[in-house]
């Protein structure tokens, strides 16, 4: 049986924090190898599950995959990992108000 090879996705994952302050959403886009979209997508369910256990996190229920190569290509330095098209129509300013959630929370990992 000749299998696909497997190619980069990007899969984004959504949480919501119960016990820091406000409760933020924390969007996550994370890279897996898989077969195809929707193994991909099982991956990462398992990959956000783990995540969200260590933590007092809920789960979303959504997740957003992105194939961002083929089989072996390099994946590096400016490799574009998600994209997601919004059909609105808005003028830019209001889409970015839309979007812009105030005040990001980040925290760079060691």
């Amino acid at each position: 049986m000749n299998q696909e090879p497997k190619a980069w996705y990007g899969a984004r994952t959504f949480y919501r924090w119960l016990t820091w302050e406000n409760r933020p959403y924390e969007e996550r886009v994370v890279l897996f190898r898989a077969r195809s979209l929707d193994e991909a997508i099982e991956l990462a369910e398992r990959e956000s599950a783990a995540y969200a256990g260590q933590s007092d996190f809920e789960v979303l229920d959504m997740v957003q995959a992105y194939r961002i190569s083929d089989g072996d290509e390099e994946v590096g330095a400016g490799t574009e990992v998600f994209s997601k098209l919004h059909a609105l129509d808005l003028p830019a300013n209001e889409f970015l108000d839309r979007y812009d959630s105030g005040p990001a929370h980040t925290e760079i990992a060691e």
